[in-house]
């Protein structure tokens, strides 16, 4: 069987997040930060609680499941929540979009040097677009806006739907305990007292790089290079929490994945609930018949080409297999075109007759 667990390397290498970026957002990040309590300053002149404000970095960023996207006209992206800490009730607090016209207010009054190129109001966040710089990736800082006595139980501003039950740190807990990293909810919630231990587990965490990490990042992958009706993240990240299957080989262990997905949503009536609040949310539930048929069939024809790869004995055939679902990014140069354990020559080998003497 072909071995294609060193080209799942490169590609991981090749997918994820580099420190640059990384470091870019954070420091567009804390840039923001302070642009928005600067500017809140002035604009909480009609705000009669008088809130104090929270921040808290949340989703793919903190898990180290961000990749970088395949197309030069996409971005990258971080999710950093603001908590409005008070203690009114839904009906006594203003309107969602209230919190979001000051959040926009403050990005637009408050000072900085680093300029934003847009400012897009959505329905669950404000998003602040940045432009990239020589030629690399556009990239954006989305601000979805919480309300909350404590950082326990807060509700998402969202414009549609009105205040509604969501807990991002929640969902970190749940994801580091499947892989059994350490974390601990004090790390986000009580900062201040465990800002060195949680910057120790941040650093180690992302040193041994979990294999279910890698598997997330490819099904992101995967996604990215169909684009089109492809579930987004969050959905990536449930499914591969709830169907992971550990192996040695990333190619074993992704095929395995995949197989594993495709039987629970065959067996649950196409549904992804949510493990944290709101607990058990379909995330699927808005998709159209059409959006399911495509998804089901796009994961019927990678299950497929796993299966494949995993039994063909030529290693640049198999790479074939996991380029056509994962893009030009998957290293098949790299590939070896060779059957699997034997011996390859450029030429035959000389082969002496029985009639042959030594000089």
């Amino acid at each position: 069987m072909a071995n294609c667990n060193n080209l799942f390397t490169e590609f991981n290498k090749s997918i994820k997040l580099t420190a640059e970026r990384r470091q870019k957002l954070r420091d567009k990040r804390n840039d923001l930060r302070r642009r928005i309590e600067g500017g809140y300053s002035i604009v909480k002149a009609s705000d009669r609680y008088d809130h104090e404000l929270k921040f808290q970095t949340q989703g793919s960023f903190i898990m180290d499941t961000i990749i970088s996207p395949e197309d030069k006209n996409s971005e990258y992206d971080l999710d950093d929540g603001l908590y409005f800490i008070g203690a009114a009730s839904r009906n006594d607090r203003p309107v969602p979009a209230t919190f979001h016209n000051w959040v926009i207010k403050s990005i637009k009054e408050g000072k900085s040097d680093n300029q934003y190129e847009e400012i897009i109001d959505k329905y669950t966040c404000v998003r602040v677009k940045y432009k990239g710089n020589n030629g690399d990736f556009n990239y954006h800082i989305d601000i979805p806006i919480y309300y909350a006595g404590n950082l326990n139980n807060p509700d998402l501003a969202h414009l549609n739907s009105g205040w509604i039950e969501s807990n991002p740190i929640d969902f970190i807990v749940w994801f580091e305990k499947l892989i059994e990293s350490g974390f601990r909810q004090e790390f986000i919630l009580e900062r201040k007292l465990y800002s060195d231990e949680y910057q120790n587990w941040f650093s180690d965490m992302r040193k041994k790089d979990h294999q279910l990490r890698k598997i997330v990042r490819y099904l992101k992958a995967w996604g990215d290079h169909l684009d089109g009706e492809m579930p987004p993240g969050i959905v990536m990240t449930i499914l591969a929490g709830y169907n992971y299957k550990s192996n040695e080989r990333d190619d074993v262990s992704l095929k395995e994945t995949l197989i594993s997905i495709q039987s629970y949503l065959m067996n649950n009536g196409f549904k992804c609930p949510r493990p944290t609040s709101p607990k058990d949310e379909d995330l699927f539930k808005s998709y159209t018949p059409e959006q399911k048929d495509f998804f089901l069939n796009e994961l019927d024809d990678f299950v497929t080409s796993a299966k494949q790869a995993i039994e063909m004995e030529n290693q640049k055939s198999a790479c074939r297999k996991w380029q056509k679902h994962l893009g030009d990014r998957f290293p098949c140069f790299l590939a070896k075109d060779e059957i699997e354990g034997s011996k390859a020559y450029a030429t035959a080998p000389l082969i002496k007759s029985d009639n042959s003497r030594s000089a």
